[in-house]
């Protein structure tokens, strides 16, 4: 377990325990204030009992005395105490009203006792009022016989015992208040305690965490830290678990390793950078020659330019000093004459195009006429220019793809007179479905080429072994040609041997556009 989560779940126990500990306190405040209230609220009642108690009886005093010895404030007294009385019933009253929205309707049977005591006491005065008022002396007999039934048995018994009931009551009232404050006192005092005892144990697993999870594993920490630092690469931390400190170690000791890998291989890099550089000066030294080849290559190259555009050049020159020269001449010879020029200097531009085709497409700059057309349809009417004695093999039904058919056109004728010139008698046209796009191979049975002369019959103006003995004509120019065009259309040609003694012309072309071509016209 990772120690942010330990923290925080031990930060949320914490938490919960001071939540408890201010809840706890609130309730008992708010439960203290209520037993002090209730009890104060029975003490009032309880005094305003004893208040209407002896106003009742004084009351009652003074209507005896005022039949022994006269009335002589006329009522005054006891009309003042009368009020007193009824100030104190509605008193008592009020704080009953209290009493019920504090703790509920267990007050309503006060009000009951109450009402009683009040139709008592209203019962007595009007009593004693009729009494008080009758003041014949024939009925004072009567009067005070009536009087002292009144006061053994309505006051003495009935009234009395209304008021120490609720007297009795509210005392019992006080005692339950102050039992259920100390219950309350005991209940808060063990919450306390539990909550004492939970948070001690939340701060002992805290520094439990502490010293396991955070201090040990730092100082283990700082000691692999230190060993790295003094060059000890071979020491590891080792950390067990899951925690950050535990991935920090993981990690110091990761680097540690890769170090020591690293360190240890330094000899071994030295020694292959030594080699590096040996291989490297000899690769410069194979390149220099290669360089010195090219050199080499480039002046043969201009000096077969130079012998190709001689000759024609030559024949242009010698055709026209012979139309000049001598006696003047038919139309006719005129005539054959500008045609053996004529077509001396197309050959002339032929030699030139494919030179210049072969130097934009290694600059990277051709320049290709591309259309849809159905590759095998341009095959089968290139192939038929030379003769049914060509056979064209496919299974393809359909090839559209964008070619320069002018340029392809060109290819097939190349490679099917280079087949013709220097190969068999046999020559046979195929067009084959690739991954990436058509192979276009013209096959031969003629006698081939060696390994070390395929990839040479590419290079412009040269002629294979099996060429340059018996043919005198050719630029050393087909397959370069075709090359280059294949290329400039994101394919490649290349020669492969054919049935063991032939040999195949390939040109791929895939059917992605290609990357090459510059531009499109």
């Amino acid at each position: 377990m990772s120690i942010a989560n330990l923290l925080r779940g031990l930060a949320a126990l914490m938490l919960v325990v001071a939540l408890c500990g201010t809840a706890l306190a609130y309730w008992s405040a708010q439960r203290a204030a209520f037993f002090n209230e209730r009890i104060n609220l029975a003490h009032e009642s309880y005094e305003f009992h004893l208040k209407l108690s002896g106003n009742t009886y004084q009351l009652f005093k003074q209507y005896g005395d005022a039949m022994l010895i006269g009335d002589r404030d006329e009522g005054a007294g006891e009309a003042e105490l009368i009020r007193l009385i009824r100030q104190n019933i509605r008193s008592i009253r009020a704080l009953i009203g209290r009493e019920i929205d504090l703790v509920g309707d267990e007050e309503i049977d006060e009000l009951e006792l109450l009402a009683q005591i009040e139709r008592k006491i209203e019962d007595l005065i009007a009593r004693f009022e009729v009494v008080r008022t009758d003041t014949e002396v024939e009925k004072f007999g009567r009067n005070w016989t009536g009087l002292s039934v009144m006061l053994d048995d309505d006051i003495d018994r009935d009234f009395h015992s209304m008021i120490q009931a609720a007297l009795a009551g509210e005392l019992e009232e006080v005692r339950e208040t102050r039992a259920a404050a100390e219950q309350h006192l005991q209940t808060a005092n063990s919450v306390t305690l539990v909550l004492v005892v939970l948070a001690v144990g939340v701060v002992m697993v805290a520094l439990w965490v502490y010293t396991t999870h955070i201090l040990h594993p730092m100082q283990r920490l700082m000691k692999g830290v230190n060993a790295l630092a003094d060059g000890q690469f071979d020491h590891r931390i080792a950390f067990r678990g899951r925690s950050e400190i535990a991935e920090i170690g993981e990690v110091l000791d990761s680097m540690a390793a890769m170090v020591e890998a690293r360190t240890e291989s330094l000899t071994t890099q030295n020694t292959e950078l030594e080699e590096a550089v040996r291989a490297r000066t000899a690769e410069l030294e194979s390149l220099l020659t290669k360089s010195r080849v090219a050199e080499d290559a480039r002046r043969q190259m201009l000096a077969d330019v130079s012998h190709e555009l001689r000759t024609p050049l030559t024949i242009i020159q010698g055709e026209s000093d012979v139309a000049l020269r001598g006696a003047d001449k038919t139309v006719e010879e005129y005539r054959e004459a500008l045609r053996r020029t004529r077509e001396t200097a197309k050959h002339t531009n032929l030699l030139v195009n494919d030179l210049l085709f072969i130097s934009r497409e290694e600059a990277g700059q051709t320049r290709l006429k591309l259309e849809r057309v159905d590759l095998k349809a341009l095959l089968k009417e290139a192939v038929a220019v030379f003769g049914p004695d060509i056979p064209f093999v496919t299974d393809v039904d359909e090839a559209e793809m964008s070619l320069d058919v002018a340029r392809i056109r060109q290819c097939i004728a190349a490679m099917i007179q280079n087949a013709r010139r220097y190969g068999g008698p046999e020559v046979t046209v195929r067009l084959l479905r690739t991954g990436q796009g058509y192979r276009v191979s013209v096959d031969d049975n003629g006698p081939g080429l060696p390994d070390d002369e395929k990839e040479k019959a590419f290079e412009r103006f040269f002629r294979g072994s099996n060429a340059a003995d018996r043919y005198e004509d050719g630029a050393g120019l087909g397959l370069p040609v075709v090359r280059s065009i294949a290329r400039a259309h994101g394919g490649n040609a290349l020669l492969q041997d054919w049935n063991g003694g032939g040999l195949s012309s390939i040109m791929d072309l895939p059917t992605a556009a290609p990357l090459r071509v510059v531009s499109q016209s």
